[in-house]
């Protein structure tokens, strides 16, 4: 898997061919930073990602390769969890965990299976794999409000989303405190490295 991430049209994914060529096309007519880096389960690539500029001025097709080597099992190497975004856009790929909703979402409601009756988000990750044996407590995930206020959201679930062995769902559960922050900036992080910023919006 190949990804592209923007700091304006957030991200974008793509799987290379047999011969391990792969396409990514980003927005033209803007400045904005790009970063592109391939993951595949048991490999580290060289190098590990590549980050550019994409502006009004540049045009072209642009060449990047990447070489993969297959990392010893004794060995971990910790990633960037990358959130998913919506088309061309920063918000958040996320859904109500139990109503399959989208945002804007609600910070509590009575169709879920919790006694707390506050909502769980499921947010759609890449690039994020657990070792065997691993506690879910390696991930940590937190929202921001637009005065700078810090939120940790628990992380109550990581797995594989089924059918897609190579996209993951972490689920988290929204705080009473964000209700009326409107438009809040999300954050994973595993092992304390964080991956990338997505944009999710709440509602009391």
């Amino acid at each position: 898997m190949v990804i592209l991430i923007s700091d304006v049209t957030g991200t974008q994914i793509t799987f290379t061919d047999q011969s391990g060529n792969y396409v990514l096309t980003y927005l033209s007519g803007m400045s904005h930073s790009l970063r592109i880096l391939p993951s595949k389960s048991g490999f580290l690539f060289n190098p590990l990602l590549t980050i550019f500029t994409g502006s009004g001025t540049v045009s072209g097709d642009r060449t990047i390769n990447f070489e993969g080597s297959a990392i010893p099992i004794v060995l971990s190497v910790v990633q960037p969890p990358i959130l998913l975004t919506q088309a061309n856009s920063l918000r958040a790929l996320a859904l109500d965990s139990v109503t399959w909703t989208s945002e804007p979402l609600s910070v509590t409601g009575t169709n879920n299976f919790s006694t707390d009756q506050s909502t769980r988000v499921s947010l759609l990750v890449v690039n994020l794999e657990l070792n065997q044996g691993e506690p879910i407590s390696v991930l940590t995930a937190q929202a921001e409000d637009s005065i700078g206020q810090i939120f940790p959201l628990t992380v109550e679930y990581f797995g594989t989303v089924p059918n897609f062995s190579w996209l993951k769902q972490v689920v988290v559960k929204l705080p009473n405190e964000i209700a009326n922050s409107g438009d809040v900036k999300v954050t994973l992080k595993s092992h304390s490295t964080a991956g990338n910023t997505v944009i999710l919006k709440v509602k009391p």
